[in-house]
């Protein structure tokens, strides 16, 4: 469904051949319609309805590989030349007495299906497209219109031939060097002005490492990164991932994120957290659509802290497993299950919530108290505590007892059936003695 929201010219050229169905019927030619005009507005019509199903399976099928890659105003034209050289070759070669989109759609398809066809086997679908067509002049000619099928196939055939042999490669995931950091804030500012001041000195103190740009023809189109966990070597985190809104809707957002599940897999990283919010502005949700992708690719949200970035912002996190990483392995539990609560730091990406320290004691709880009531008094108006599901488990009660509530775990975190759970003060406050 996404990939048919990037292709209106496809959609457009499928509703427009189902009204003139709707409206004007089946058309069959009792009398002569043989000008090029009156035929190009016949390629709107269809003699039946298996006709008009089998062209719009067609569009839809050729439309959805290729919009998505040439965009709109491409597809557009290349749509007008299928219809100008597929009619201009059926009229001459055969005659008046033809109706449909057919060539359009067999333009389409051709193009789709090479472009979106692997290097090394580009010219087998050459050859599979070319044999459908000598099936048809022997077998079906002249009860179709054979020369514009041929025409625009040739067409789309030759153009997607071409484009992959000399055009550009399409855009390409390239490690950050200096010279990109300042496009790149550029284009997390079209987002979030905060974001992009953060990701700037980030850049600036801890350099460019596990970045990478989106590059194509020299143009910066768009960021992402990672960095690996301090504590679990096979677990990544998502970095800063923006994309140039002049280039959104194409796809790019997916190719950047699949090559990087793909640089993560050579570094065996099994598990990919991204870190995300809910922030809203003018009541639209600024991170929807980067939501949406994350969704696609098969993540889920596994932890939600309410008004942790801000009262009325709440901290997400969504998992999302490696295909191509190697499976977890099972962690063996400690057999200590006490938890000592020693220190308070300011958790990131916030200014005014406490972290929680800990550290593994033989049993029982300590600690949580005094840490709280010296976060109440250092203004922080709440405190998180991350750590492992078995310590969680024995120590849930207390943890509720001292005014902390569970907001969610990352699954496997730390191994197999190994989680890392995530406690708050209840409401964003720290809980009054």
């Amino acid at each position: 469904m996404e990939e048919l929201r990037r292709c209106p010219v496809t959609i457009g050229l499928i509703l427009s051949a189902i009204a003139g169905y709707a409206l004007l019927g089946p058309v069959r030619y009792s009398g002569p319609i043989g000008t090029f005009p009156d035929h190009l507005l016949f390629m709107f019509r269809h003699g039946d309805l298996s006709h008009l199903t089998l062209n719009c399976l067609l569009i839809l099928v050729g439309g959805s590989f290729t919009e998505p890659v040439l965009g709109w105003l491409r597809t557009l034209g290349l749509v007008a030349l299928f219809a100008l050289a597929g009619t201009t070759a059926e009229l001459l070669l055969a005659g008046p007495g033809f109706v449909g989109l057919s060539g359009v759609a067999y333009g389409l398809v051709s193009y789709g299906l090479i472009t979106s066809s692997p290097p090394e086997r580009r010219g087998w679908t050459l050859a599979l497209i070319c044999i459908v067509l000598g099936a048809e002049w022997l077998f079906l000619r002249p009860q179709i219109a054979v020369f514009t099928h041929i025409t625009s196939a040739l067409i789309g055939g030759g153009l997607a031939m071409f484009s992959a042999l000399f055009g550009s490669s399409g855009p390409k995931l390239k490690p950050m060097e200096w010279r990109h950091v300042s496009p790149a804030i550029q284009i997390i500012a079209q987002t979030d002005e905060d974001d992009a001041a953060e990701a700037e000195s980030k850049f600036l103190e801890e350099g460019t490492d596990n970045m990478f740009v989106l590059l194509e023809k020299g143009n910066l189109l768009g960021l992402i990164g990672y960095s690996l966990d301090e504590d679990v070597p096979d677990v990544a985190w998502l970095s800063w991932t923006y994309l140039d809104q002049a280039h959104t809707g194409k796809g790019l957002g997916a190719l950047m994120l699949n090559d990087l599940l793909g640089k993560l897999a050579q570094l065996q990283v099994r598990k990919i957290f991204i870190e995300t919010s809910d922030y809203e502005e003018f009541g639209k949700k600024l991170y929807a659509a980067a939501h949406k992708l994350y969704e696609e690719f098969g993540a889920s949200v596994e932890l939600t802290v309410p008004g942790y970035h801000g009262r009325n912002e709440a901290k997400i996190v969504y998992g999302l497993e490696n295909p191509e990483a190697p499976e977890t392995t099972r962690i063996e539990p400690s057999p200590n299950t006490g938890l000592s609560i020693f220190e308070i730091h300011k958790a990131p990406e916030t200014d005014d919530v406490a972290g929680l320290r800990w550290r593994e004691t033989d049993a029982g709880l300590s600690g949580l108290e005094q840490q709280l009531s010296l976060a109440r008094n250092q203004k922080y108006r709440m405190a998180v505590l991350a750590i492992p599901s078995d310590l969680s488990d024995a120590n849930a009660a207390e943890l509720q007892a001292q005014g902390l509530q569970k907001c969610g775990e990352l699954k496997e975190f730390y191994g197999k059936d190994l989680h890392q759970v995530w406690w708050s003060s209840d409401s964003g406050k720290t809980k009054n003695p």
